[in-house]
Order: C-alpha cells, then structure tokens, then sequence
C-alpha cells in the first residue's frame, strides 16, 4: 500500500497571540517564517520547523501510544489549540507537540482513525486458552 497524504496544516499565526502579533510586525515578520508544517499520512506525522536551520521529524502511526488535546482559554477563542502525541521509540517514550492546529481535536481524531487501521490488527480477536 503506497504512502497517502491525508492532512496538511501550519502552525496558526493565532497560536502566538496578540502581544506576539505586534512584535511580529515590529520585526518584519520573522518569528513567523520559522512555523511548524505538519503533514498526516496513513503511515506517519512529519513535523518541520525551522527558517534558518530546518528540523524534521518523523514519528510512525503505529508507534503512537497517547494522543491529547490542549487548548487555553485564548485558544478555545480563536478555535485552535496543540496536539501531544506520546511515541515509543524502542523502550524510551518521546513527547511531540504540534502547535496551533486548527480544529485540534477533529485532527486528533483523523491520528486516532489511522491508528485504528495502521496499528490494530485487521480480522476478528482471537483468544488463547
């Protein structure tokens, strides 16, 4: 099965704030050109950052272990909020961010639906006596 593109999304400029928003204008601009890109794929979560040095990082559907949703009061507001997902990378457990998602929690809910079908065996449960 060949690797799809399900969602595509940017860090919000709404994630920054409205003190963030000034400065932003003050300084041209530039805090923004550093934002996350997040891309959602039936096989994995790519998260790059960056503007001067570029960061990218993969994280595989079926290594997700927990996926949260958190959204302060100024981001219920403006209708965005960031995304948790908890990892296992060999034994050790990984912490990923994706910040200022729009409509978090219906994002949240697609990783939730991939990992249904990615990570989940197919067919019906068997037990052992």
């Amino acid at each position: 099965m060949s690797e799809t593109v399900i969602l595509e999304a940017r860090e919000t400029k709404r994630s920054y704030g409205p003190l963030w928003l000034v400065l932003s204008v003050l300084m041209l601009g530039l805090p923004f050109l550093g934002r996350q890109r997040i891309t959602l794929t039936n096989e994995r979560i790519t998260i790059a950052q960056g503007f001067w040095t570029k960061v990218r990082d993969d994280i595989e559907i079926f290594r997700i272990r927990d996926v949260v949703v958190k959204q302060s009061l100024y981001h219920r507001m403006v209708g965005i909020g960031d995304i948790v997902i908890r990892a296992m990378e060999g034994r050790s457990e990984e912490t990923h961010v994706l910040r200022g998602i729009a409509d978090p929690v219906g994002v949240s809910e697609k990783i939730r639906g991939i990992w249904n079908r990615t990570a989940r065996p197919a067919g019906p449960a068997t037990t052992l006596d």
